[in-house]
């Protein structure tokens, strides 16, 4: 059984359907879930031809981001795939779905949407995205809050309370160190890397340092290999960094999280077909079964139980 902990399976734009054709590979795959993420700032962020590095270029409006939101979320409704909502109902037979959005900057100094996304389903939310919002720094532009702000502690303490995952990809590392201590709960960073300076690909601002993985895994969190910027390397990159990740902080805290269809994952991994080569790769390098089991579904899991008092 395969998990995949952060995609956009479907409708990686910012208008548009999920498209079924790509949510119908998951069965064949072996993908019982994919995490299928809403992005608030879309509408706001473009991509730099020259680095291939997405940036803010404008200020959102008010309701924008929300707008953005609930627009994802209706689409991947509409699609025909059923939504898991608790983690009885992630099945290896019957692949589902589960709602999530990236970035908090929807919020607007509004803790109770948490509170309405959350009865309408999304069980993943990310703090930050590309722009710096109200809840704390990122980790590709200057910081503005020194981390974690009152307002994100309190985001984060409601999201313990009425179960739904706290997701630290993109935040900064000290952004990460303030939710280290808000949390109850295991945390995500659920796509990135760790960083590898010298090697091609190897020092993207998003990648993570040994101290930022540490802290991440220290809640009892999972952090997911990223598949999206590794425009040399491509999923054979992506296969090596799962192992980095699984010799640096150990076999309980790494997940899959390809971010698919972004970057050069439009290209390698457009839809989920792709997904048992990296089952492939776990077992040629000699991991038993539930090692497999664990790195492909089982830690995630794990963490949704734990969140959602399974």
């Amino acid at each position: 059984m395969i998990i995949d902990m952060h995609t956009h399976a479907g409708r990686p734009r910012r208008t548009g359907e999920a498209d079924p054709a790509v949510l119908a590979s998951m069965r064949p795959a072996g993908v019982a879930a994919a995490v299928v993420s809403a992005i608030a700032d879309i509408p706001m962020i473009r991509r730099d031809p020259v680095t291939k590095r997405l940036h803010k270029f404008r200020d959102p409006n008010p309701g924008e981001c929300l707008a953005a939101v609930e627009s994802y979320l209706a689409s991947w409704e509409r699609a025909g795939t059923r939504i898991a909502r608790e983690p009885s109902d992630i099945r290896a037979d019957d692949p589902a779905l589960v709602l999530a959005v990236e970035g908090c900057d929807f919020l607007e100094g509004q803790l109770d949407r948490l509170d309405m996304l959350a009865a309408r389903g999304v069980r993943s939310i990310q703090l930050t995205h590309y722009l710096v919002n109200e809840t704390g720094d990122i980790q590709t532009e200057p910081p503005v809050h020194g981390g974690l702000t009152r307002f994100g502690a309190e985001a984060v303490r409601r999201m313990n309370r009425i179960g739904i995952i706290v997701d630290v990809a993109h935040c900064s590392e000290d952004t990460v160190r303030g939710v280290v201590a808000a949390t109850d709960k295991p945390i995500l960073c659920s796509h990135a890397n760790l960083k590898e300076p010298g090697h091609p690909d190897g020092d993207h601002p998003r990648y993570l340092s040994p101290e930022y993985a540490r802290m991440v895994v220290d809640t009892g969190g999972v952090i997911g290999a990223w598949i999206a910027v590794l425009w040399q390397e491509r999923l054979p990159g992506m296969i090596r960094h799962l192992f980095r990740l699984i010799d640096t902080v150990g076999i309980d805290h790494v997940g899959i999280g390809t971010d698919m269809p972004a970057g050069v994952a439009a290209e390698e991994m457009p839809d989920f077909s792709h997904h048992p080569e990296i089952v492939a790769a776990l077992r040629a390098r000699g991991l038993a079964a539930e090692e497999i089991d664990k790195v492909c579904a089982g830690n995630w899991m794990r963490v949704f139980r734990s969140v959602r008092g399974a």
